[in-house]
């Protein structure tokens, strides 16, 4: 937890300045001009918009489908480890939808060989440690840059999936943490809580996770906007609102708290769940060393509002404000 010796009114005027202004978030804004391709949907669509991965029908079997690329600075500072996180965001994605990943395709391009080795090199090491084969793709040689992006495939089991819009007042919010990790160097958002554990580990926390998964009411795996940025889209997406209270947070040792809400994190997700369940997701995740918080409420007020030792101070009015523009 958080020491008790901090300012909290300054460091509440902090939080909310770093997150409001924070890049992985502001990038978000443009989605909403991608919304006429949602216009158009098919009866065996259940989700889409707004998703981190699109939920379809096919027969008797719901799947999942995300899709993702890296940005360019990570591609110029660490090829291999852009790599390795082109499949894990991906996996992240389906998870948060109740999934199993199955199999992924990419697209690359390149202008230098030496980096696109990098890139595959990351590329494998995450398939094996995630046990997802990459079975296709795409590659662009002697382009103007390197870039990668992948597309993979998954499963809900029993047709259930975690959605962001089902949120609603009366629950509770849940983070579910990861904190044994650390900030790949070089990259200050990027929260390697993976790369250091076995295959056989990340399977066990996987399975874990999905057991936890199934009793939240919403989710989404905490990408680029932060702890607090990914909890505004799922707000969004619900139209509720929510207040947090920051020192419930779970916080890694030693790692500071504005770095730690903007941070992607390897295998992070911000949920809401029914107050009658938590005991049972924190049983579902016991022994994985998986922090399991709640960590706010849900409001019917569109408002997400950031607390602290008795001081209070609104992060977003989502009556007024966009996060992605989709809702």
């Amino acid at each position: 937890m958080i020491a008790l010796t901090i300012d909290r009114g300054n460091i509440l005027v902090d939080i909310v300045s770093t997150v409001r202004n924070y890049k992985g978030l502001r990038r978000k804004a443009p989605i909403g001009m991608t919304l006429p391709m949602f216009k158009s949907m098919y009866d065996y669509v259940i989700a889409a918009k707004g998703e981190d991965a699109a939920i379809i029908r096919s027969g008797d079997r719901t799947l999942a489908f995300a899709a993702d690329g890296i940005i360019d600075e990570l591609v110029d500072i660490d090829p291999r480890w852009a790599g390795y996180c082109s499949v894990l965001v991906n996996v992240n994605d389906i998870l948060a939808m109740n999934g199993r990943p199955l199999a992924a395709v990419n697209v690359i391009s390149f202008k230098d060989a030496s980096v696109l080795r990098e890139l595959v090199k990351g590329v494998c090491d995450a398939c094996r440690k995630f046990s997802v084969p990459m079975v296709g793709g795409h590659l662009h040689p002697d382009a103007e840059g390197e870039s990668i992006s992948v597309a993979m495939l998954g499963e809900i089991p029993g047709g259930k999936p975690l959605l962001s819009d089902s949120s609603r007042p009366g629950d509770l919010v849940i983070a579910i943490c990861d904190c044994k990790g650390h900030f790949t160097p070089g990259i200050p958002y990027s929260w390697d809580c993976t790369s250091g554990k076995s295959q056989s580990t990340i399977k066990r926390n996987i399975e874990h996770l999905l057991n936890a998964m199934s009793f939240l009411t919403a989710g989404k795996d905490i990408s680029n906007p932060g702890i607090l940025g990914t909890l505004a889209m799922l707000l969004e997406a619900s139209g509720v609102g929510a207040t947090v209270d920051i020192e419930r947070i779970p916080l890694p040792e030693g790692v500071d708290l504005l770095q730690w809400l903007t941070a992607y994190q390897g295998f992070g997700f911000i949920g809401t769940i029914r107050r009658k369940n938590v005991a049972r997701a924190q049983e579902a995740l016991e022994g994985t060393g998986i922090s399991v918080s709640v960590i706010g409420d849900i409001t019917a007020e569109r408002e997400l509002n950031v607390h602290m030792g008795g001081r209070q101070k609104l992060l977003f009015d989502l009556s007024k404000e966009k996060i992605t523009g989709l809702f």
